[in-house]
């Protein structure tokens, strides 16, 4: 129950606008390394940095010991509005199941032991653990060519980091989303997300013809574009059955959909972007949207074991491949 509860919590659609307005890529996005200011009480600090609810909901759940324990933290601080943005049902329900409360509070407190400077630490992807015992996954993007991105971002489970306020041993990073505990777990797969939505039953068959296994699909971090049963059905008459019918094609249209290492949102810029079959895909990045290929992203973001999803309008068209064998 504890479980279902969680993840109700977390159901939202997200379209690629929540997460590529030209707002993300101003100055609150930029994570610079920052230096510890005195020693002070790290709630006290949280609740003057304005994150009144979280600090509230902290009292509730009667974890001030363990916010305010002498080790360094990354406290990952959701902001008054990114609680109000959960359905109140839900979160009335959750206020109700003091343990489920207190597990998504320590969600938000990471055990680093590395200075305050932590983000110019981390390459590229790592998972820490957090008060938890569950993993969150950090990643940094580092501007490489023309993009509405001016300066490194850095995500945990997706989520853009806003300017990190330094107190203590501590550093407090204020983000605009309550993470989910259950992003990252090992049953939170690719598979799994495609099974828990008919609208993707056809990308999920390409799987189940090839007999790739849970297991086979988890053995580095990617970036999957799932297109959506419509998208397939757009296709000119006859091209999916012949597609389904030839192992190799199936293969090549997989791998076109698959790019190697983790990318949200946060981290696609305009530009080509490489993907498992060996070919350039195009990526448009525009204040609104973002385009693959000749697709679009209508579901952005969404966090699984693997690395992310997201939802595309279009399966994406290759003139060429080069590799059609499984990754």
């Amino acid at each position: 129950m504890k479980l279902i509860l969680i993840i109700a919590l977390f159901v939202v659609n997200v379209t690629a606008s929540d997460y590529t307005k030209k707002n993300q890529y101003d100055s609150r996005y930029a994570v610079q390394p920052s230096y510890p200011s005195q020693s002070v009480d790290l709630l006290t600090a949280i609740k003057k940095n304005g994150f009144t609810t979280f600090v509230d909901l902290i009292v509730k759940a009667g974890l001030e010991e363990t916010f305010n324990a002498n080790r360094p933290f990354i406290v990952l601080a959701p902001t008054n509005e990114a609680f109000a943005a959960i359905d109140p049902a839900i979160l009335a329900a959750l206020l109700k199941d003091i343990y489920l409360l207190r597990d998504i509070l320590r969600y938000h407190l990471v055990l680093f032991r590395q200075p305050c400077s932590l983000t110019s630490s981390i390459y590229v992807e790592l998972p820490i653990n957090t008060a938890l015992g569950e993993v969150v996954r950090f990643n940094v993007y580092r501007n490489k060519g023309p993009s509405f991105a001016t300066e490194d971002i850095v995500t945990a489970n997706g989520v853009p980091l806003l300017r990190g306020i330094p107190t203590g041993k501590s550093i407090i990073y204020p983000i605009e989303k309550v993470l989910n505990p259950q992003d990252v777990s090992a049953n939170n797969t690719v598979i799994n997300f495609l099974r828990s939505n008919k609208d993707f039953s056809i990308f999920l068959s390409v799987f189940e013809v090839l007999g790739l296994a849970e297991n086979n699909f988890k053995a580095r971090p990617k970036t999957t574009f799932v297109p959506t049963n419509a998208a397939f059905k757009a296709l000119p008459p006859g091209v999916l059955d012949s597609i389904f019918a030839d192992p190799d094609k199936l293969i090549v249209l997989l791998n076109t959909h698959i790019a190697s290492g983790t990318f949200y949102t946060a981290g696609l810029i305009d530009g080509p972007l490489t993907v498992l079959a060996g070919i350039q895909v195009d990526i448009n990045v525009t204040p609104y949207d973002i385009i693959v290929g000749n697709a679009e992203i209508i579901e952005a973001d969404i966090t699984v074991f693997e690395g992310v999803v997201h939802v595309i309008s279009s399966v994406i068209q290759a003139e060429e491949t080069c590799f059609n064998r499984l990754y």
